[in-house]
């Protein structure tokens, strides 16, 4: 069946995002046939992604082309087109007002926005490159601590400032509700099986203000700083928004009145907003999650493909979700231990995505329903191996994926 780009998925182009950020611009155009762009883009992660290339790729992931690749594209119009209709902005780099408001930092605050400041020590950079908030459900005697419990009460849309001594070093954005996970990169002062709370964020800014200076802002009491004006030993601590607002301007920080919980109305719950089909929030809360996930694989198993078997440096292994995201609930995105596994870009990703491979009930790969004479050689190479990512807590995923390219395959007969 040949297909068109009306026949293009959102999760495609986010997995081509995703493979960017992995393979970075050179590598990854190199795979498509167009050139990188000078003037339209999508800006990811403060990152600017050539959006032919982008498309291209979206489209060989999701329908796996052959010798001729995807079709053919008229212009930056038909581009604009189709990352409009699937979600995305296409930014014009030559708009000289776009690159006027580029020179004046400017984040949003709706009237429901909430700020919060959290103390962190030498883990700051890997915690906040990765956007992750974590704390232990109880401290080492088995008691709870109030300024941990704090992290429960953030939703999406708040805002953080992380202060690393000897001043606030930058700004983030929760993407998240509150979710039960084993610590993340950063937290090594604990055992890696301790028990916590993870909020995902997405960094919006680093920026400077000085310790002396945060003082002289702050309300002194219940928050962060205590009633003799020192900082409080501690680590999650709310923050009256007028005083938040006046540290942002002493950091050359612009607000603006636009909300950013306009998706709030009517007391929606908010475990939709990781990914939900109308939150505005839904691009930052998958890239947070994307991020996570792939260092949480990364710990587990080294940078091992679960396929192939091999082991192979880390910009090649990439998460690869067993059950996708649009299919799984909130409670089976966050379980990030099961519901996803390493896998190589040397074709193993895309064969069992595709569905040329599937993992039985005891956890040995098998041919899929769907075959080719092309992929032979590569199937015969992991044809029968074990999948160490198959167990009882990843069963349900692997027994979904299974029935998922049986039901298509049959669909499309």
């Amino acid at each position: 069946m040949k297909r068109s780009w009306a026949d293009l998925e959102p999760q495609s182009i986010d997995r081509a995002i995703r493979l960017w950020h992995e393979l970075g611009s050179e590598e990854f155009i190199a795979r498509t046939r167009f050139k990188e762009s000078h003037r339209y883009v999508v800006i990811d992660r403060g990152q600017q992604i050539a959006s032919k290339p982008l498309v291209a790729m979206a489209f060989q992931l999701q329908f796996g082309c052959g010798e001729d690749g995807p079709p053919r594209l008229s212009g930056g119009e038909q581009t604009r087109a189709i990352l409009d209709r699937l979600g995305y902005k296409l930014t014009d780099l030559h708009d000289e007002g776009l690159q006027e408001a580029a020179q004046r930092p400017k984040i949003a605050v709706g009237p429901s926005t909430k700020f919060w400041w959290v103390n962190q020590s030498v883990n700051f950079e890997p915690v906040y490159d990765d956007g992750t908030l974590w704390a232990p459900l109880k401290n080492r005697r088995g008691h709870q601590v109030d300024h941990w419990l704090t992290l429960d009460t953030v939703v999406p849309g708040d805002l953080v400032i992380h202060y690393a001594s000897p001043e606030i070093r930058g700004l983030s954005r929760v993407a998240t509700m509150p979710q039960p996970a084993f610590p993340p990169r950063g937290y090594d002062d604990v055992p890696a099986d301790t028990k916590g709370t993870l909020v995902l964020t997405e960094p919006v800014k680093e920026i400077r203000v000085p310790r002396d200076q945060a003082l002289g802002v702050l309300d002194r009491g219940p928050g962060p700083v205590t009633t003799g004006g020192t900082l409080r030993n501690g680590y999650f601590f709310s923050l009256a928004a007028d005083r938040a607002l006046e540290i942002l301007r002493r950091a050359g920080i612009e607000t603006s009145g636009t909300a950013v919980d306009e998706s709030r109305e009517n007391d929606e719950p908010l475990e939709s907003y990781l990914g939900g089909p109308t939150d505005k929030l839904a691009a930052v809360a998958i890239r947070a999650e994307q991020r996570f996930l792939r260092d949480q694989l990364l710990r587990r198993w080294g940078s091992s493909c679960a396929l192939c078997g091999r082991s192979l440096p880390k910009e090649l292994v990439v998460a690869a979700h067993i059950k996708p995201r649009w299919a799984c609930s909130e409670n089976e995105r966050m379980d990030t231990r099961n519901v996803s596994m390493l896998a190589c870009l040397f074709g193993c990703d895309a064969l069992f995505e595709l569905g040329y491979v599937v993992i039985g009930e005891h956890g040995i790969i098998k041919r899929g329903s769907r075959g080719s004479a092309k992929v032979e050689d590569r199937l015969v190479d992991i044809v029968g191996r074990r999948c160490p990512a198959h167990g009882d807590e990843s069963r349900q995923y692997f027994a979904w994926h299974r029935q998922h390219h049986s039901s298509r395959l049959s669909g499309l007969r």
